[in-house]
């Protein structure tokens, strides 16, 4: 798969290129214990690079699907382009060891380009983030304002070394 426009990496987080952003998490020299948002971050890149064993690793492991990283790669290539993540806000809980994360997706599949506005949680566990599962948006109201928050997302690129 091919890197982001001019070498800028897929996230778009850091405005570096990607073997010193997401690449550095996909090849284990980084890992995700500083902020959910690396999570996020390295998963969208990882849809994007094809990286269906990365994808499978940084899944919680009571919620990761039992797929094989070869069917789940092939699943990956077949669904679509990835062609933006712009992360809406962050959440996380006052001991740090739950967030959610809004973002919206842009990305091609056979009817076109799409858009999709999308909750994500995760947990912190053994020293690292993982991403968990979807959250239902159907009742706004009950989800908590800093997910319309950019404050809340540049603190969290803070969080990682990341100015913004």
């Amino acid at each position: 798969m091919a890197v982001g426009k001019n070498n800028i990496c897929h996230c778009g987080l850091s405005g570096k290129d990607y073997g010193n952003c997401c690449g550095r998490y996909h090849t284990g020299v980084k890992d995700t214990e500083k902020s959910p948002l690396e999570v996020l971050m390295t998963r969208y890149s990882a849809f994007c690079e094809g990286k269906a064993d990365y994808l499978l690793k940084t899944w919680h492991k009571d919620f990761r699907p039992d797929i094989s990283a070869k069917k789940f790669s092939r699943e990956i290539k077949n669904g679509g382009k990835w062609l933006k993540l712009q992360v809406l806000g962050v959440w996380l809980n006052e001991d740090r060891t739950r967030a959610m994360i809004k973002y919206e997706l842009t990305f091609r599949d056979a009817g076109g380009v799409c858009r999709s506005i999308c909750i994500s949680s995760f947990v912190y566990e053994d020293g690292k983030w993982f991403y968990t599962d979807e959250v239902d948006s159907a009742d706004n109201n009950q989800l908590p304002g800093e997910l319309d928050s950019k404050d809340s997302v540049l603190r969290e690129l803070a969080a990682i070394g990341i100015k913004a």
